[in-house]
């Protein structure tokens, strides 16, 4: 299981990025290459940020003492329309203009954009010697004419364990994993806590109420040609916090439940290794370092079935990336 995950971010995260040709956008120099690609790849630590703090929970109400939970967990983040594409503006860039003279600014596809020619403006690079070099803004990943959504998928495993006062501990744990393609560790903390029991009146309602806080820590490292140029590397690393009220209401096999807070990220994303220019024969090492935060407030509304100690649930959050999540697993409370 653990394997599985990390080659599912594998493959996502390289076939998003397979359409970065970095030595091509270093053309135009360190600084403008960063400036690019800070709006090109936006929506991938974005959501990815987002989605993964779905599935933490699927009732407000907590184990009994030492009942426990396991389960697997898939998120999906939905792009909005707006972060499809993102604005290129040549006062922004030294060495990176429109082709085009006659425009100032331009949209431009993200990495969840089109990938069609007439969608992607001409660019001008001006390289090390003073050669101009022109060529298409880059693709998008072309991912919303497959699937109709453009949306950044996440996973995890996680234990939740009932201990004293209603609170449940909660862990999300993949120990680090390294093959020759990828680097992968993450390590979650949560806590959920019936308030309902210290309010007066409130703790005879006939639905149950908690807070729950839950953290994560994400590290990655895809290796983009392992066999010609391991030094070549992608590297995420997502840190996310997230507060909520908590309130559900069992019906037989059925729990409804939802919560309302707020949810945070940061994201660094770096690309590693040594990359030669083609034009210019400059060579720079380790030349990106993007980073992404952002909080929001979040919403999310579920339902879980329960059959026997199999537990299965789905939920809709709403936030700055609204997202869909699934869980199976084993509950016994």
């Amino acid at each position: 299981m653990k394997k599985t995950i990390g080659l599912f971010l594998l493959a996502f995260s390289l076939n998003s990025f397979s359409q970065i040709n970095l030595e091509s956008i270093l053309e135009g120099g360190v600084g403008d290459a960063q400036a690019l690609l800070r709006g090109y790849v936006k929506p991938f630590p974005t959501g990815f940020g987002n989605g993964i703090n779905g599935g933490w929970y699927t009732t407000a109400k907590a184990h009994k003492l030492f009942g426990f939970d396991i389960a697997v967990i898939a998120n999906a983040a939905f792009v909005p329309a707006s972060d499809e594409t993102f604005t290129f503006n040549n006062a922004d860039f030294t060495n990176i203009k429109l082709d085009d003279t006659s425009l100032s600014s331009a949209q431009i596809p993200t990495i969840f954009g089109s990938q069609e020619l007439a969608d992607r403006p001409l660019l001008e690079f001006t390289d090390a010697s003073g050669d101009k070099i022109s060529t298409s803004a880059l693709p998008g990943s072309g991912l919303k004419e497959e699937i109709n959504y453009n949306i950044v998928p996440s996973a995890m495993v996680q234990a939740g364990l009932g201990l004293w006062k209603n609170t449940d501990v909660i862990v999300r744990f993949v120990p680090s994993q390294s093959t020759e393609d990828f680097e992968f560790s993450t390590f979650g903390f949560g806590i959920k806590h019936d308030i309902k029991q210290w309010i007066p009146f409130v703790n005879k309602l006939p639905f149950d109420v908690s807070v729950f806080l839950g953290w994560n820590d994400i590290k990655s490292k895809f290796f983009l040609d392992p066999a010609n140029e391991p030094s070549q590397a992608l590297e995420f690393n997502t840190k996310t916090f997230m507060a909520q009220l908590l309130a559900s209401k069992k019906f037989s096999i059925f729990t409804l439940y939802g919560g309302v807070g707020t949810t945070s990220y940061k994201t660094d994303v770096n690309m590693l290794g040594s990359y030669t220019t083609t034009s210019s024969g400059v060579t720079y090492t380790d030349p990106i370092q993007l980073s992404y935060d952002g909080s929001s407030m979040r919403a999310n509304l579920g339902l879980s079935i329960k059959l026997l100690f199999l537990n299965i649930a789905a939920e809709y959050a709403l936030q700055e990336y609204n997202v869909f999540s699934v869980r199976a697993g084993f509950s016994i409370r």
